[in-house]
């Protein structure tokens, strides 16, 4: 059977008595579990008092599948658990939370899983692997926040299936590492902005976005491009910056989600759109690139309050 070994850590500026406090008991999961988040009414049965060995959780959701945790074993710091899938397919894993304490108010947080596939789904493991690691990714992000100041600013809402307009925009186009992605567009929104002010090219009611061009997951790498949505498509005349380019999004039917709270979580809501594809089997129209639009100002607005609207294309 191949087998697959997935970590990730995260610093949490936060005493490990408060971050042990969020992580033994799984009544606490639910505020930053990184599948919890996306379906928060799946059924979720708590048996046994944190802290003890056979404390754990049981779900039933139709995004997050089925299945159940088991702590065995809390060593040193080391919260030892068994995980059991029961949906979509069955497996089982070995997953440690080690959390180490690096000084009075500062936790290390690392997280594992080590499981195996059947050997008839051999060609899946690197995937799995990939996907899971940016799970766990999101769910320390979640864990760090929640540490830190007792809340996570990420709220999904599942639209379903819903007729995107027609866009006509400017953009610039960049490659960055994915972590990375927010950084970028701190350079190029303003850049592409400006530009349009300059080809005084008219604007629209419709706020600013991004289109997701490529990701290449196994290398954590994006080609992304911020667009400035405009009145009509620009004019072959229009000077835009190296890396610009002008195009339209076609109208259709498009997966919908709202995520409310820190661009930093939107990965919840990308991870939440999938999931609702995968489970009610929709098809991805190819060569239509998902985007997200940001429906208000991240320079006017509490970030708890931000609202990012995403959309993945669908065939008609």
């Amino acid at each position: 059977m191949p087998k697959y070994h997935v970590e990730k850590s995260i610093q949490i500026d936060a005493p490990v008595e408060k971050v042990h406090a969020l992580t033994n008991d799984f009544s606490q999961w639910p505020a930053w579990s990184p599948w919890l988040c996306m379906e928060p009414d799946a059924n979720i049965d708590i048996v046994g008092s944190p802290g003890n060995i056979g404390h754990g959780y049981s779900w039933r959701g139709e995004l997050t599948g089925a299945g159940e945790m088991q702590t065995t074993a809390h060593e040193n710091g080391l919260h030892k658990m068994d995980l059991t899938f029961l949906k979509p397919f069955k497996s089982t894993a070995k997953i440690t939370l080690d959390i180490t304490s690096q000084g009075a108010k500062q936790t290390n947080v690392r997280w594992t899983m080590d499981s195996a596939l059947p050997f008839f789904l051999f060609f899946m493991t690197n995937g799995l692997k990939t996907m899971i690691g940016m799970d766990y990714e999101r769910g320390l992000k979640m864990l760090k926040d929640l540490a830190e100041t007792g809340k996570v600013d990420s709220r999904l809402e599942i639209k379903g299936v819903a007729e995107n307009a027609e866009i006509h925009y400017v953009g610039l186009t960049a490659e960055s590492a994915m972590q990375e992605i927010g950084h970028s567009m701190e350079q190029t929104m303003p850049a592409i902005y400006r530009s349009a002010t300059e080809n005084q090219l008219k604007f629209t009611d419709l706020p600013a976005g991004a289109i997701y061009n490529n990701m290449d997951l196994k290398a954590q790498r994006c080609t992304h491009t911020a667009i400035i949505p405009v009145s009509e498509p620009a004019k072959a005349d229009v000077t835009l910056p190296d890396g610009g380019s002008s195009g339209t999004i076609a109208a259709g039917k498009a997966i919908r989600v709202l995520h409310t709270g820190s661009y930093r979580h939107l990965g919840n809501a990308w991870s939440a759109a999938y999931a609702y594809q995968r489970y009610n089997k929709l098809k991805l129209l190819k060569h239509s690139p998902p985007y997200e639009i940001y429906l208000n100002d991240p320079q006017t607005t509490d970030e708890s309050e931000l609202r990012t609207e995403i959309f993945i294309p669908l065939k008609s």
